[in-house]
């Protein structure tokens, strides 16, 4: 499958909307919750682990150049437990892309819809996928660089206006509930950055894997940096005991900005901010679900699945009861416990490969 080829500023732009989507539902009440007052800082903690799991997985794919990591789980483990290895992978991401549209319509709902049917939100946005994921990673990238810069204006704005409630003596006490909670959920929340995975889905469609790796490393990076000052203001405005309360914390924030009886609710505006990376995120993932499943099975052409696919997606996405469910399961499963299958599973495969010293693709690819 001919997925083509992005350059470096797509493919960070694509995983950076794909991370720091999260900052706009309930992962930044559920932080405040864990830690308190450390929010603001304990992304860096976990932005470090998930470059050294990056970093583990980036030594497993450069001991076979030019191949994907189907391919490498193939090469090292055999074709029967690469293809369940690739299987779980390809399920998660259907999980994945089925839970980030369900909750994108609970929080559309509770915010701007009430009395729209939820079928017809996900339709909608399923719709949009299928149209994205026809033109394949390309197109995906491409689209990606050009939303990125608007998202991260519209959050500049939504912080800068919102200036005049900012009280950081709300940042106290700094150790927030103990350093020995927050370095647990920095660990468990490293799992929020695993999307930089993505790249070695398609290391093709880069020019080489030392640009993969620049990649990867930079967009963990600058969604730690942007997910540090959301918490920080975030924060500053609401204090930990008011902001563990909100289900969306950074809209809660942008609806408190007003200047005068012409300048106020500027949520309408922000909302574009909002939903242009929601329906990307939902689109990636759908995408490279599709993209394991063919690279699996070796299926030449995806746009036949985008239908079938689809419509698992949509069955995940209605299987919650209420957002309470989505929330305490599948979401909490994402954002802590998915390090098991995108971290653990390339660590695993590193140290068989070290032991039984198995190397492979085109080892004349060349490597800086």
């Amino acid at each position: 499958m001919n997925e083509g080829n992005i350059g470096l500023f797509q493919a960070v732009c694509l995983v950076v909307l794909a991370i720091i989507n999260k900052i706009f539902y309930a992962s930044t009440a559920t932080i405040v919750q864990r830690v308190g007052t450390a929010a603001w800082y304990s992304t860096i903690g976990s932005c470090i682990i998930s470059i050294i799991f990056f970093y583990i997985t980036y030594m497993l794919m450069r001991r076979f150049p030019g191949m994907n990591l189907i391919e490498v789980l193939d090469e090292v483990v055999g074709k029967f437990f690469g293809k369940i290895l690739g299987m779980i992978l390809c399920v998660y991401c259907v999980f994945y892309a089925g839970s980030n549209l369900r909750e994108f319509v609970d929080m559309i709902k509770i915010y701007n819809l009430p009395k729209t049917p939820p079928s017809f939100i996900m339709g909608s946005i399923l719709l949009v996928s299928i149209l994205i994921a026809y033109f394949g990673f390309k197109g995906l990238g491409q689209l990606c660089g050009i939303c990125l810069v608007p998202v991260i204006v519209g959050l500049v704005l939504v912080f800068s206006m919102a200036y005049p409630i900012y009280n950081f003596n709300h940042l106290k006490p700094y150790l927030g509930y103990g350093i020995s909670n927050t370095l647990w959920s920095e660990f468990l929340r490293s799992s929020s950055y695993d999307e930089a995975l993505i790249l070695f889905i398609v290391p093709n469609s880069l020019r080489d894997l030392e640009e993969t790796k620049k990649a990867g490393i930079i967009s963990i990076i600058f969604s730690g940096v942007v997910f540090m000052f959301c918490f920080l203001f975030y924060l500053a405005s609401f204090n930990y005991a008011f902001g563990k309360e909100n289900i969306s914390g950074i809209f809660e924030l942008s609806r408190t900005i007003y200047f005068n009886r012409f300048i106020q609710r500027v949520e309408t505006i922000f909302l574009v901010t909002w939903i242009i990376p929601s329906m990307i995120t939902t689109a990636i993932a759908f995408y490279i679900c599709i993209s394991i499943y063919c690279k699996i099975y070796h299926v030449k052409d995806h746009r036949p699945l985008l239908l079938p696919f689809a419509f698992l997606v949509f069955i995940v996405a209605i299987i919650p009861q209420n957002m309470l469910e989505l929330v305490s399961i599948n979401l909490v499963f994402i954002r802590e416990y998915s390090m098991v299958i995108n971290y653990f599973i390339p660590a695993a495969v590193l140290v068989i490969a070290i032991i039984f010293k198995k190397k492979g693709g085109n080892q004349n690819v060349q490597k800086n």
